[in-house]
């Protein structure tokens, strides 16, 4: 048997073939949108795709399952134990007659390799995890998706944050009863997890990319505990990260569908000249890549601050609408995979591209005419005392918890969207994290809707090191992180 993991580094994503040695037929598990990467694998390692399963609705990046369906060589499997798959309706009869919907202990075949759906819920209601058979029928690996992760489990909070507003306790019970599930099985069972540690799907997977059920009975505490329910459920509901703000909309066209293209958009190269008549388009938003100081030097007006790092995808991604059209500053061998990663967003429309040395050449009368001030902790506290201003703490819940700014703002960089509705617009706004980079993006957005927004330089600690101002426990809306 073949098996070949393809990680996706900006999203912590794992997608795997499968291949039969003897047909050479093989199944991709967990594809994201872009699938010709996954055609370019299958055509290296000698095998040819003739089957594709999903082990749940995604939130985190567009499936690829709706492409695939449209591929008449292709076999589809769907979890049916609870999933609602909208976008099947729109489908001709033939192609919906290749889409199959699995119930628990449901066994596919690809060539010789059978594989067998477990229905594993508590992440999501429909979640399946697909165990392989060896010859002797035995279960020797089993692709978890966001089931089990090495040294964590799924989060069981994001479906009390969709529209069907499921309760997260309720979901934390029900994954506690899938993970007993798999007491029956052998140390040596692989487990093929669906993210690596960056995702925030789990809350802290840890850097193992493929792992045993041996190994995770020693290092997994949430599957170590699930034999005692109190602790399980303590431990897992404790400390979640904030998802972004869009999961909500990429959970949605992975239900409902997405009307986009199914190919990879290639935008076009413009000129200095071009790049600026089209970013005053009324839908225009330039996501400009370069790091952030080049980008506070001159910037258009509006545009979106987004270095590459592994804030990008939750950032932009964040802060993009559906239907915005996409100019993009990128250096020429990044930008195809910033386009592919906007892309898995469910982002389809790009107006354009430019180099950042090009853009150079934009006229200073073009750029936008104030400055993306920057502030040091001192200035910060004098302005805190000589005027209305509001402290914007962009970290997660834990950091705020740990210790903020007194009065501060909470406010995740990814989940600004969301709480725009917490910012006077008439006072200005201080924002922070623990370095001063979420925070310098952050400060780049609000400006785009027309705030009044500084970046605190070097983050929290040079302000709580100076003996300034601070608070400690959890934002007012909240228990407990």
């Amino acid at each position: 048997m073949l098996i070949r993991r393809i990680h996706d580094q900006a999203l912590s994503q794992a997608t795997y073939l499968l291949g039969c040695e003897s047909t050479r037929e093989a199944i991709v598990v967990d594809p994201a949108r872009d699938i010709d990467r996954y055609f370019r694998a299958a055509e290296s390692e000698g095998v040819r795709i003739t089957a594709v399963a999903e082990t749940h609705q995604h939130a985190d990046f567009v499936s690829g399952a709706q492409a695939f369906a449209r591929l008449p060589e292709i076999t589809l499997y769907l979890p049916g134990c609870g999933g609602h798959y909208g976008w099947i309706g729109s489908l001709d009869e033939d192609t919906r007659a290749r889409i199959h919907l699995l119930a628990d202990e449901t066994e596919i075949a690809v060539g010789t390799l059978r594989i067998r759906a477990i229905h594993t819920p508590g992440h999501t209601r429909e979640s399946m995890s697909y165990a392989v058979l060896d010859r002797h029928n035995a279960v020797c690996a089993i692709l978890t998706g966001d089931f089990l992760f090495a040294g964590e489990v799924g989060r069981p909070d994001l479906g009390s944050r969709s529209p069907e507003a499921d309760d997260a306790r309720a979901n934390a019970g029900v994954l506690r009863n899938a993970l007993l599930r798999l007491g029956s099985l052998s140390d040596d069972v692989e487990v093929l997890p669906g993210h690596s540690a960056g995702s925030l799907c789990g809350k802290s997977i840890c850097a193992l990319p493929i792992t045993t059920l041996g190994i995770e009975r020693r290092i997994n505490a949430p599957l170590r505990e699930a034999s005692d329910e109190q602790s399980f459920l303590e431990r897992v509901l404790m400390g979640l990260p904030d998802p972004p703000s869009y999961f909500r909309r990429v959970k949605r066209h992975n239900i409902a569908g997405i009307n986009g293209p199914h190919a990879l958009p290639d935008p076009p190269q413009l000129s200095a000249v071009q790049f600026v008549a089209a970013a005053r388009g009324s839908a225009a938003v330039v996501v400009d890549c370069r790091e952030w100081g080049r980008f506070a030097e001159g910037f258009l007006t509006g545009a979106i601050s987004a270095p590459l790092d592994k804030y990008f995808a939750m950032s932009v991604g964040s802060y993009l609408e559906q239907g915005d059209s996409v100019l993009l500053v990128v250096e020429p061998a990044q930008r195809e995979e910033t386009v592919r990663i906007l892309y898995r967003l469910g982002l389809d429309t790009f107006d354009g591209w430019i180099a950042p040395s090009v853009f150079d050449a934009v006229p200073e009368s073009a750029l936008d005419p104030g400055d993306m001030e920057e502030i040091s902790a001192s200035e910060a506290h004098r302005r805190m005392e000589s005027s209305q201003v509001m402290f914007v703490d962009t970290r997660n819940c834990i950091e705020f918890e740990s210790g903020h700014v007194r009065g501060a703002i909470f406010a995740p960089f990814s989940q600004l969207p969301d709480k725009l509705g917490a910012f006077v617009e008439t006072r200005p706004l201080i924002c922070y994290c623990r370095s001063g980079n979420r925070s310098a993006r952050a400060c780049a957005y609000l400006r785009r809707m027309g705030f009044d927004a500084v970046n605190m330089r070097g983050g929290y600690w040079p302000w709580a090191g100076r003996g300034y101002p601070i608070e400690v426990g959890p934002p007012p809306s909240r228990a407990r992180c």
